[in-house]
């Protein structure tokens, strides 16, 4: 007898006469699909350019964070330009779903801004950790506002995220109360609330999955230049002098190497939850977290924490069990 949970209204729905091993052994036949390596190798891909950028955002530190940010948005709105003309799609986007785009835009521009804050402000592994525990943010955010399901196994992973933030954040008033003033806790807020923006960016993104992607990166592209400008003139301190591009060679083809992985990290990503589960796609990407960490110990010599390192393994942990919840509840009926 084979046992389907598609079939079921809940965790919790099979019947007790059922052993455990006859649960076992009916799901092993149940959950054999294979694994798109393809879109989990666009997933890993779109991930390691995410992390190159976001380092590169961080070295170059002659030039502020709004500035590169506004650069790569103009030149990904000239490429998108360039293969909507191609595909002989509207930059516009569906009339019935502009306006969803355009949210779409402000929470992605939004979340673009405050990314590029946290990876000039605080430790490149310590900020990507934090920003990839947004697929969990996710599985809340469907809890509250679209009524999903929460059983102990969601419970339990999203204390875990939580104790994992808390890791890697060390707030001063639990972790290093002696250096409290040295404690960059703007770099932090803005990093938790990137995550929430970018948490919040993939639920709209959902409704978004039958635009072309070159409507929605070239939307995204827009209001994200229009939030570097407005959080230029509103955080930064010297605004004429901050205005001040380089005139040297070197530091613009590692401003322009910023926005080239940032548009391929973006397409990679968007062609890879085309062909596989967004489930698997986030437990890809998490796995960069251990590159950023490898790049901040050799590229900027800042070593992690032992509290950092425990917290990063937690949230991967956290992501992992989430991708795979589905696989879990399949061959463990009996979790609730």
């Amino acid at each position: 007898m084979k046992f389907s949970i598609e079939n079921t209204t809940s965790y919790n729905s099979i019947h007790p006469a059922y052993h455990h091993t006859e649960q076992f052994a009916n799901n092993a036949e149940t959950y054999q699909e294979g694994t798109k390596w393809y879109g989990v190798f666009l997933a890993f891909l779109s991930g390691t350019f995410f992390t190159i950028s976001s380092s590169l955002v961080k070295a170059i530190q002659n030039v502020d964070p709004m500035i590169l940010l506004a650069i790569r948005a103009v030149l990904q709105m000239l490429v998108m330009a360039v293969v909507a003309i191609k595909a002989s799609k509207s930059l516009y986007g569906p009339k019935g779903q502009r306006l969803l785009m355009h949210f779409q835009g402000i929470v992605g521009g939004a979340t673009l801004s405050l990314l590029y804050y946290s990876f000039r402000m605080l430790p490149i592994g310590d900020a990507t950790t934090i920003i990839f525990s947004s697929p969990v943010i996710v599985i809340a955010l469907s809890f509250i506002f679209l009524k999903e399901p929460c059983g102990i196994l969601r419970v339990v992973v999203m204390c875990a995220l939580f104790a994992g933030v808390v890791f890697v954040a060390k707030p001063p008033f639990i972790f290093q109360i002696d250096r409290a003033e040295s404690y960059n806790i703007i770099g932090y807020v803005f990093a938790i609330l990137a995550t929430l923006f970018t948490a919040l960016n993939i639920v709209i993104m959902r409704k978004c999955s039958e635009i072309h992607y070159s409507a929605i990166i070239f939307t995204l592209s827009w209001w994200a230049l229009v939030t570097a400008v407005f959080f230029f003139f509103v955080l930064s301190e010297k605004h004429q002098q901050n205005l001040r591009l380089p005139d040297d060679w070197y530091t613009w083809g590692r401003i322009l190497l910023v926005a080239f992985t940032g548009l391929c990290g973006q397409v990679l990503v968007t062609k890879a939850l085309k062909i596989e589960g967004a489930g698997k796609v986030s437990v890809t990407r998490s796995l960069d977290i251990i590159l950023a960490y490898i790049v901040q110990i050799y590229f900027f010599g800042d070593q992690p924490s032992s509290t950092s390192i425990a917290g990063a393994f937690l949230i991967i942990v956290s992501v992992i069990c989430m991708g795979f919840e589905k696989e879990i509840y399949g061959i463990c009926d009996f979790i609730p």
